[in-house]
């Protein structure tokens, strides 16, 4: 096995990153052998290839049987895999499944993700009870063994880590960590939205009061959007002991001045480019081609999730249909959903009724031969990969999202000058809007006039805006927005020191 990378190279001083999921997940096979697979999602994709150049040590929660059982092997939890060619240095926290289940699924699923994300049902939820109160105590328990983790691994002078916290799992850390290491870097980066103060007061005014002050244990909090960041500043003006210049990005408590700034995360499209050369994507590609004929492909690609506004997206692409019975047969739209929270009961029920209403539009709609949406619902990275390839338009509309990258993986990998269809909603949209067709997510009738743009724009006017786009996602990269937020951390320590 490969040395790891040296932890000071490139970056100036080791790395510890804490997230809620690692990079890693490891199972159990049918000989009771454990076996690792990459792990998806946003996060690990822009972290990974940072941390594989950087070095540093990822800690993350033991979501699996083969998380814990791998973890059980290491000492102290820690491990060193190698997967696809990457070497991994992991500790896997092994927390009790009740607990867990608590702190994820009630109260960062159900009610932070909910509020952040404007999922309620306001008139009947959410209904916060005794229960809620206990869970939280949960929430604050594994926070706090992250933090403990993290300052085991940490130590503290000259070349001391720079702790890298993600996301609002773990949104008590970087208060926890503080306590326990008083000169520690810590920043904490948000990967979802922000809700406005309003929305936010919904939470009990405990939970929402801790969030904030953990929040503000850390030297740099980062958000992927202008709004995301503007929003957290106002909801700091809840606490009396805060300061919140909005002007420099700034919250003074504390004897502390905390700098709130906004990372836009990026995608390593090498990779991703690397990945579509594989022989299982071309034949996938091929597959995909023969299917649309000479008619046009519609793709999106997302997680069967509330927040994505899946339903919607149906609804406009019949709306779009019905405008014309010429297009009948000669356009298809591909929806490729992976199951997402499938242990909470608005998810079951949302994508019941997704199923329900792409099967009455096929029922209606459908001919011989032609079937309208072809609906997925699977973790099939090959075939997203491929169907990124041969789009005519990418729908991308969630209600609200911290950014999106399947807005940019779409067309940094299509080879038909496919237009995007971006949600003013997206974090995306504030880089990428200028290039693609911006829709209101409530608005089906916006979404359906965006697909007949979208289906019937001249050529010309396809190839530059997909050129466009290609250059302003590749202008970004995963390492310039770990490096960002690092030198702002470095300059949080060094004014500190001179304070």
């Amino acid at each position: 096995m490969e040395a790891p990378p040296d932890p000071t190279d490139r970056l100036g001083r080791p790395i510890l990153v804490a997230s809620n999921r690692g990079p890693v997940s490891f199972h159990l096979d049918e000989r009771g052998q454990v076996t690792g697979t990459r792990g998806a999602g946003g996060l690990v994709t822009a972290l990974t290839g940072v941390l594989q150049r950087a070095g540093g040590l990822w800690i993350a929660a033991a979501m699996s049987d083969g998380d814990r059982l791998q973890a059980s092997r290491g000492p102290g939890g820690r491990i060193e895999a190698r997967i696809e060619g990457s070497t991994y240095r992991l500790r896997y926290l092994d927390i009790a499944p009740d607990r867990f289940d608590r702190y994820y699924n009630v109260i960062s699923n159900r009610i932070l993700w909910f509020c952040h994300h404007y999922l309620w049902d306001a008139p009947r939820s959410p209904r916060f009870s005794e229960a809620t109160a206990a869970a939280w105590e949960d929430y604050v328990a594994v926070n706090d063994a992250f933090a403990r983790a993290l300052a085991r691994e940490g130590t503290g002078g000259p070349g001391a880590p720079a702790h890298l916290v993600q996301d609002y799992h773990l949104a008590l850390v970087p208060r926890l960590l503080r306590e326990r290491r008083r000169t520690a870097l810590i920043a904490h980066f948000t990967h979802t939205p922000w809700a406005d103060p309003g929305y936010f007061r919904i939470l009990p005014r405990a939970m929402r009061t801790e969030i904030l002050r953990g929040m503000l244990g850390a030297d740099v909090l980062g958000f992927h959007d202008d709004r995301w960041a503007e929003r957290f500043l106002l909801s700091c003006r809840e606490l009396p002991e805060a300061r919140i210049d909005l002007e420099a990005g700034t919250v003074e408590t504390g004897g502390r001045s905390v700098h709130v700034g906004v990372y836009p995360i990026a995608i390593d499209a090498d990779a991703l480019l690397a990945r579509a050369s594989r022989p299982d994507v071309r034949a996938i590609r091929r597959e995909l081609q023969r299917e649309r004929g000479d008619g046009r492909l519609v793709v999106r690609v997302d997680r069967m999730e509330l927040s994505k506004n899946v339903l919607r997206g149906f609804l406009a692409f019949e709306a779009y249909v019905r405008r014309s019975v010429r297009r009948r047969g000669r356009v298809r739209f591909l929806a490729l959903l992976n199951p997402s929270r499938r242990e909470i009961p608005e998810y079951r029920a949302y994508t019941r009724e997704c199923i329900r209403v792409a099967d009455r539009i096929n029922e209606e709609m459908g001919e011989d031969g032609w079937t309208p949406i072809e609906m997925v619902i699977g973790d099939d990275f090959p075939r997203a990969v491929a169907a990124y390839s041969e789009y005519d338009a990418l729908v991308v509309n969630p209600v609200i999202d911290g950014m999106n990258l399947v807005a940019m993986e779409g067309p940094v990998l299509n080879r038909r000058n496919g237009v995007l269809i971006l949600s003013e909603g997206a974090g995306a949209h504030s880089i990428l809007g200028d290039h693609a067709i911006s829709v209101n997510p409530f608005d089906v009738a916006e979404t359906a006039d965006a697909l007949e743009r979208a289906l019937s724009m001249p050529e010309a006017e396809r190839r530059s805006r997909a050129s466009a786009l290609r250059r302003t996602i590749r202008s970004r990269t995963p390492e310039a927005w770990i490096r960002a937020q690092l030198a702002d951390l470095e300059a949080a320590g060094r004014a500190r020191r001179a304070g």
